[in-house]
């Protein structure tokens, strides 16, 4: 009853204090609103009143101390003598004038009795204080019950969620290795872009650790401001307050989570510390002991608080698992799971997008093929797509408001508006992250804007910024960026002392175009244009191949945002764009984009033929280029039409572009094999440019020796062909040195004289001389382009003719690689490559896997070049000879004579049954047709040209006629005895190394079966009996059929072995 009583004592008491304390201040204010001063004491007083007030309010009620009743007695009645003495000296509302002023005449006499009545509130508020805090101390002992004391973290929905468990153990690596430094705890911290899935990756590590570990305590923290990490702390206290204690304010909260922590391992997360230039001391919060703290941040200053973890996107199985979660589709089947994988690479695997697009799909029951059609016409509505149980959420409007869920788009919307800087840098910095969003997400120079810059006059306003004293100024730009980098919104990329580069994630790319409206998008793809056109035209000489190839992913990007966006004011080819227009084909024509180039010359020339006419110079010249990317694009026809009216229109007074129209019409020939044309066309541009009075540039000379030159070699006259190749090659070496745009010209006059080795047997000589070109083009032109691609063909052909099979077959697999992406299946280089890979295969007798090779180049040259042309031609003898050596005959004959009845070529009395002894007409005329082709182009000891010898020799043999069988065994004997006698010459000489020659696979005892390639084990064993076979083995075969014919009359008088037996 008694302790009852007190608790009713000290509640009354407290009670009465507070209200005659409310009542003196109202007082106080009352004459503060109208007076001018309040007297110095006084107002001291005045401010000392709330927090004694505030003090004696969070007193426990509980507390039976007699000292605390006591004191809050007596602070009352110190509070009602000063009521008193107020009302006496300080005048009301309604007095008058004279009282009002009798009244602060007498205030002057209370002055000391302010003060008195001042230090005695002091004292008071400190006793009241410490004896709260004996009383919390001592009740802070006595901790909450275990089964309070719970773990801290964010519920969330794990059906569908995607365990990274890589990451977790990587997390879990970097606290085991961690070094200490002096401190008690342990801080990683998980850095990436918005929408990485920081959040979601500690909120799954938090839960390894409270599942696995039964002794460490783990919290969530919001750390997206001060205030919402001090409101986490208050809940967290709040709940484990079992005892129902009243605390003085937030620290006093805090100060109780930090006293349970103090015995206990404990891992707090501190979620989206994403303003650390506003928060920096972060680590105030940290209890001291035995812990571990993980931190998520986009802004990279938080690193320098502990570790740092970098997060990137998923990996393509955690991406196609999440994606399967949230659309419930299958994705096992190989249509699905491409269509699948193709998703992820468009959203770079981020995955909150891929949780978005997973959310759109099943929302609208799509099929996963058709997901990116939706997403390239509709991104804003399928990265803003949400379902009902979002993971992604924030407080994005302070401490007091809900959390708002996020997509991509609001992510990093917020990251743009972190930067802190002054309206008017704010717009700079979009402004360049908006130009960077039309260029390549790698490789972002610093140089493209710096050239802009200096080239631009006046200077943009969005580039003034990056000025100093009308130059640039790498540091400002520098400072710029790195406030980017340090929130995420861009990456760091190989950035060195003298260049700085950034990149942007792809779906920041999206988010960045998709931002602003239509009319501002052409802007700034115009800008881009600008400022892609400028570069390309400076520092030609200097640029590297890495530059440029980096310029052309920029350029693609751009051409692809224009295409995607364009409008009629921004239109390729047309208005000021024209001169671009030339500038982005002539770059793409140089580094072997043919399709691109000549997308662009054909723009340029629908202007100029609106523009200036069919008979304007201009129109002449473009007319020229466009042929030339056609040509190196295998679309010799189109090519071939549009010189030819070109030249038509061009009927005037011959001048330097009419000679460059006939000197491209001239390669159109050469292509189409008319060979005689392109020879005649060539050597009247040479004539012209020799009547010219103009000043001649010598590499138009040069240029046309050189493409003389090769037609002269197809045309069978290798020496007037190496001396045009020396002419070209010599004059580049003196005229051209210093010419970068010659080197390529060079090289192929180069290759042109390892063409002519080759063709004269010598494969060795041009195997060096390709070895050397290809290595001068990969330097100068880059290892994917077209040209030196071609020259690594050519380069496998000679390993390939001297048996050096495995080096072929790897230049020739690489070179097939390189044309089909560069240039298409279909184009006549790729057909080439793919061509000379099927006879490598073929060689090594890998049969089966040649033919569908040889079937596939067929295909692809009837379509392109047509049934007549040589290389088709060559074609089929290589399928032919396949099929025949593996005793296929008929089958050959088949094959053959399907395509040359389709072809025309066959005449009537070379169909079956014209003659008794053509039991292979189709593979006789093809064989005889190639015969006289490699008279006129090949030297009689070249491989292919014995190789067609043979074929026919073996033909001539199975169908009886041995007297030309015999004949052709003699010439190729002939040759390659000759052959053996020079080479042995050398290798006495010391001019080369010892060299078998391919040709010796020819030798007449070599039989009908025998293949130069490597056999299998069956086959080895039927060479060596047949090598074994010596010439008293044949005449005693002979005389083992004429018993065979005596007594066996219905045997056939014909035989099937090599020699007649006659």
């Amino acid at each position: 009853m008694a302790e009852a009583l007190a608790v009713v004592s000290l509640s009354a008491s407290i009670l009465q204090f507070v209200t005659l304390t409310a009542e003196l201040t109202q007082r106080i204010n009352e004459f503060n609103s109208t007076a001018e001063e309040l007297p110095k004491a006084l107002r001291s007083i005045h401010t000392q009143l709330p927090f004694l007030l505030e003090t004696c309010q969070n007193l426990d009620t509980g507390d039976q101390s007699e000292n605390t009743l006591a004191i809050v007695k007596e602070c009352h009645r110190e509070i009602e003598d000063l009521y008193k003495t107020v009302n006496k000296i300080l005048p009301g509302p309604g007095d008058p004038k004279l009282r009002r002023a009798f009244k602060a005449l007498k205030s002057m006499h209370y002055q000391e009795k302010f003060d008195h009545a001042l230090r005695r509130i002091e004292h008071f508020k400190t006793d009241l204080i410490l004896h709260y805090c004996q009383a919390t101390t001592d009740s802070s002992k006595d901790f909450p019950p275990a089964s309070k004391i719970t773990h801290s973290l964010p519920s969330a929905p794990m059906a569908s969620s995607i365990t990274r468990r890589k990451l977790l153990r990587e997390i879990s690596r970097k606290f085991l290795d961690y070094d200490y430094e002096g401190t008690g705890f342990k801080i990683v911290i998980l850095h990436g872009m918005g929408g990485q899935g920081k959040s979601r990756l500690a909120l799954d590590y938090g839960r390894q650790v409270s599942t696995q570990s039964d002794s460490t305590l783990v919290l969530w923290f919001d750390a997206t401001t001060k205030q919402t990490l001090t409101r986490s702390f208050e809940d967290i206290a709040d709940r484990w307050n079992s005892r129902k204690r009243r605390f003085v304010d937030a620290e006093s909260r805090m100060q109780y989570v930090n006293e349970i922590l103090a015995d206990r391992k404990w891992l707090l997360i501190f979620d989206n510390y994403d303003h650390p230039d506003h928060f920096a001391d972060l680590c105030d919060f940290i209890p001291p002991g035995d812990g571990s703290v993980l931190i998520t941040s986009r802004h990279a200053d938080a690193g320098l608080v502990g570790k740092v973890m970098q997060i990137a996107g998923m990996d393509e199985g955690e991406g196609l698992e999440l994606l399967r979660r949230r659309t419930e589709q299958n994705l096992d089947e190989p249509v699905n799971r491409a269509a699948a994988i193709e998703v992820l690479q468009t959203l770079g695997y981020l995955p909150l997008a891929i949780d978005q697009a997973g959310a759109y799909i099943r929302e609208q029951r799509l099929p996963m093929q058709q997901f990116l059609q939706h997403y390239e016409s509709q991104k804003e509505t399928v990265l803003d797509q949400k379902h009902v149980y979002w993971d992604y959420k924030k407080k994005i409007h302070g401490a007091d408001k809900a959390e708002t869920p996020l997509g991509v788009l609001t992510t990093w919307e917020l990251s743009i508006q972190q930067i802190g800087f002054t309206h008017v840098t704010q717009g700079v910095v979009e402004h360049l992250l908006t130009v960077a969003a039309f260029l390549s997400h790698f490789d972002i120079s610093e140089s493209l804007f710096r050239v802009y810059a200096q080239r631009t006059r006046p200077v943009p306003e969005w580039l003034g910024c990056f000025m100093s004293k009308g130059e640039w100024d790498p540091h400002r730009y520098r400072n710029m960026v790195s406030k980017l980098l340090k929130l995420t919104l861009a990456q760091d990329q190989n950035s060195n002392a003298g260049e700085c580069y950034l990149s942007l994630h792809p779906m920041v790319k999206d988010w960045l175009q998709s931002r602003i409206t239509e009319s501002d998008r052409t802007s700034y793809i115009m800008e881009t244009i600008n400022i892609l056109a400028n570069y390309i035209d400076t520092n030609v000489q200097e640029r590297s191949l890495q530059e440029a190839r980096g310029l052309l992913g920029h350029l693609d990007a751009c051409m692809n945002s224009h295409s995607k966006f364009r409008t009629a004011a921004c239109r390729l080819g047309f208005g000021h764009l024209r001169k671009h227009t030339l500038t982005f084909s002539a770059f793409y024509m140089s580094h072997g984009r043919y399709r691109e180039a000549e997308e662009g010359l054909q723009a340029v020339l629908e202007h100029d033929v609106q523009e200036y006419g069919q008979k304007h110079v201009r129109t002449f010249q473009t007319t020229r280029h466009l042929a030339d990317a056609l040509v190196h694009g295998g679309k010799y026809d189109k090519a071939h039409d549009l010189l030819s009216k070109a030249l038509h229109d061009s009927n005037g007074p011959v001048n330097t572009e009419t000679l460059h129209i006939v000197s491209a019409l001239a390669a159109v020939f050469a292509k189409l094999d008319r060979q005689a044309d392109a020879e005649r066309y060539y050597e009247k541009a040479l004539q012209g440019h020799s009547l010219r009075k103009d000043k001649v540039e010598p590499r138009d000379v040069y240029s046309l020796y050189g493409r003389l030159a090769e037609v002269k070699r197809f045309l069978g006259k290798h020496e007037e062909a190496k001396t045009l190749y020396m002419k070209a090659y010599t004059g580049y070496q003196e005229d051209c040195a210093y010419d970068e745009d010659a080197t390529s010209d060079m090289l192929r006059a180069a290759g042109g004289l390892a063409d002519l080795h080759r063709m004269h047997g010598q494969y060795a000589e041009a195997e060096r001389s390709y070895r050397e070109a290809w290595q001068g083009y990969k330097m100068s032109l880059g290892p994917d382009h077209p040209m030196t691609t071609a020259m690594l063909t050519n380069l496998a052909i000679s390993c390939r003719n001297q048996g050096k099979f495995e080096d072929a077959e790897n230049y020739l697999e690489e070179s097939v690689k390189v044309f089909q992406k560069t240039l298409g299946p279909d184009h006549p280089d790729s057909l080439r490559a793919m061509m000379n890979l099927s006879i490598c295969i073929d060689k090594q007798g890998h049969y089966k896997e040649a033919e569908i090779k040889y079937r596939e180049v067929l295909k692809g040259r009837e379509k392109k070049l047509g049934l007549n042309h040589p290389h088709t031609r060559r074609t089929l003898e290589r399928l032919a000879h396949m099929l025949w050596m593996q005793g296929l005959h008929h089958k050959a004959e088949t094959v053959i004579r399907k395509v040359l009845t389709k072809a025309g070529s066959l005449l009537v009395e070379n169909q079956p049954g014209s003659s008794d002894h053509a039991t292979f007409p189709a593979l006789t005329a093809l064989y005889t047709e190639a015969r006289k082709r490699d008279r006129s182009k090949l030297a009689p000891d070249h491989v292919d040209a014995l190789e067609t010898c043979e074929c026919l020799r073996l033909i001539y043999i199975e169908q009886g006629e041995y007297e030309k069988a015999k004949e052709l065994k003699e010439q190729i004997r002939s040759v390659t005895s000759r052959k053996e006698t020079d080479e042995d010459q050398k290798k006495l000489d010391g001019k080369q190394k010892p060299f078998t020659p391919v040709s010796k696979e020819y030798d007449v005892e070599r039989s009908i079966h025998h293949s130069e390639v490597t056999r299998s084990p069956h086959e080895l064993v039927q060479q060596a009996q047949k090598a074994l076979v010596t010439k008293r083995s044949i005449l005693l075969f002979g005389l083992l059929l004429w018993i065979f014919n005596t007594y066996w009359s219905n045997y056939s008088n014909r035989t099937h072995g090599e020699i007649h037996p006659g």
